[in-house]
């Protein structure tokens, strides 16, 4: 967070892609989150990513960051989107990543609403 605001990175599919391993992407976002970014990332995460996120934010929290707030879609369930995943699967043995995730620190992100296409957060500067 800067004096005068928020920052917000937005981050593409390929930029995470360099972090070749979960671990190594998971370490990425956490330090962007304690340096108060908000992070908009250009892909949905698993439930199991998820869990991890927690995990290891609660394990580093402390009074200078008392962990993340995390939202976000996983897209269409389309024909197409179903199809696309099939692919990745057995042709590039990746997964298809269709979504947005936005991970912040939670002392500056506030929930508002999420639902499976839209979100909605309020980010708080501090006093």
């Amino acid at each position: 967070m800067t004096d005068d605001g928020v920052t917000i990175e937005f981050l593409s599919k390929e930029r995470l892609s360099d972090e070749k391993a979960f671990t190594d992407k998971l370490e990425f976002v956490l330090e962007k989150v304690k340096d108060n970014s908000v992070l908009v990332l250009e892909e949905g995460w698993t439930p199991e990513e998820k869990r991890k996120l927690i995990e290891n934010s609660v394990e580093k929290a402390d009074e200078d960051f008392p962990g993340v707030e995390f939202m976000g879609f996983d897209g269409g369930d389309s024909r197409i989107e179903k199809a696309k995943s099939i692919l990745y699967k057995r042709v590039l043995n990746e997964q298809y990543r269709q979504g947005l995730t936005i991970v912040g620190n939670s002392r500056v992100m506030e929930k508002i609403k999420e639902e499976p296409d839209t979100v909605s957060f309020l980010a708080k500067m501090e006093e």
